[in-house]
């Protein structure tokens, strides 16, 4: 059923949310309101949950692919006029919604209690892994990866397996799981195929393997803003500054584009700089002024960026203690560096030994200063 295709599909989306700002930072780019208009005359004379949950899935997906948090809002509001809020699939709705929004708790709170009712839910699982990973709770998030053993969904249990374990693991460790993966994914549709090859940049990124880079870079064939995030991220750690500015260039009414433009135009020594810094810093004081949805991590690499680096430190360590994915952990770990906080340098390297996780570039960069301090 359509239904199922799209939630599985929004459900991977959210496991790029590593790259990903607040989609609803839209600012000066605006939805195709004539589509949105046809969105809901649908639903006004169809009315019924099950196409009102398709409706709402496709929003997601643009939400997230265009960075439009316009989708995301009309999705908001049409889960308002549900007959039967306490359907399970309403409810997974629900989560979704409550985690673009990063209310972590609360979909963690509906997830359970949905698989409380239903314990083989494989949407209910892949999100509760999800939100364990990003918190740090590896092992709850392993568990739940495993309780994916359904052959239809194989695909995505070795994906959440390989995300967990690409936290905790050296690159050698988990490359028969790469492999595994690797050799699914020409068989997979084009949305999968984006999934795949997300997770694998990242991973690529992270461990610098330049095979699996080129690997993964195959599989993203769309241009939309994840795609684009995740590449920047690779071109970026590759000091290819230029190549990253260009790709990012058409999605720079984003805030999580425009910061990585900003970051390479600073690698360069490029004026222009300072003009593209101005312009973020009257899009977050806009947002902070409205009380508007602002990622704490983004807040903190806003903040490193602009060299502000005790008052990004603070907030970087608020953020991490409500979720901590590879990006808040570098955005933490650049901080403390820059500002040579040796607690901060503590923290975040007891708790890599605590937890086995990889970081090879800022682990060692963190042991170094300390020995400095």
């Amino acid at each position: 059923m359509l239904i199922r295709q799209l939630t599985i599909s929004t459900i991977a989306i959210f496991y790029l949310s590593t790259a990903l700002a607040h989609p609803k930072h839209h600012h000066e780019h605006a939805s195709n309101t004539s589509e949105d208009s046809n969105y809901s005359v649908l639903l006004k004379n169809n009315h019924n949950d099950e196409l009102r949950n398709q409706i709402v899935n496709v929003l997601l997906e643009k939400a997230y692919s265009k960075g439009d948090g316009a989708f995301l809002e009309q999705a908001e509001e049409l889960m308002k006029s549900s007959h039967n809020p306490s359907d399970i699939e309403n409810q997974l709705l629900q989560t979704r919604l409550a985690q673009a929004n990063h209310e972590f708790n609360r979909a963690e709170t509906i997830l359970n209690k949905i698989l409380e009712k239903d314990p083989k839910n494989y949407d209910a699982i892949l999100q509760l892994a999800n939100i364990y990973r990003l918190q740090g709770q590896f092992n709850q998030s392993l568990k739940l990866c495993n309780q994916l053993n359904q052959q239809d969904i194989k695909l995505y249990q070795v994906g959440c397996q390989l995300q967990v374990d690409a936290m905790t693991k050296n690159i050698t460790e988990i490359q028969p799981r790469i492999d595994e993966l690797l050799q699914l994914a020409q068989r997979l549709n084009k949305n999968d195929q984006q999934w795949l090859g997300n997770i694998m940049l990242e991973v690529a990124t992270r461990f610098n393997d330049q095979t699996l880079a080129s690997q993964s870079l195959q599989l993203l064939t769309v241009d939309n803003l994840p795609n684009t995030l995740a590449k920047s991220n690779w071109y970026i750690a590759q000091q290819e500054y230029q190549t990253a500015i260009k790709i990012l260039t058409p999605y720079r009414y984003h805030d999580g584009a425009l910061y990585r433009i900003i970051l390479s135009k600073q690698k360069l020594n490029d004026p222009l700089a300072k003009n593209d810094l101005h312009e973020l810093t009257e899009r977050v004081q806009s947002l902070l002024d409205h009380k508007d949805h602002i990622h704490l991590r983004e807040q903190a690499q806003y903040l490193w960026i602009s060299k502000k680096y005790d008052e990004g430190l603070d907030i970087a360590a608020k953020n991490w203690n409500m979720q901590k994915e590879n990006d808040d952990f570098e955005v933490y770990a650049a901080l403390a560096l820059a500002s040579n906080n040796r607690a901060s340098t503590e923290k975040l390297l007891n708790w890599s030994d605590a937890t086995g996780y990889q970081n090879p570039t800022y682990i060692q960069k963190l042991k170094q200063m300390l020995k400095q301090l």
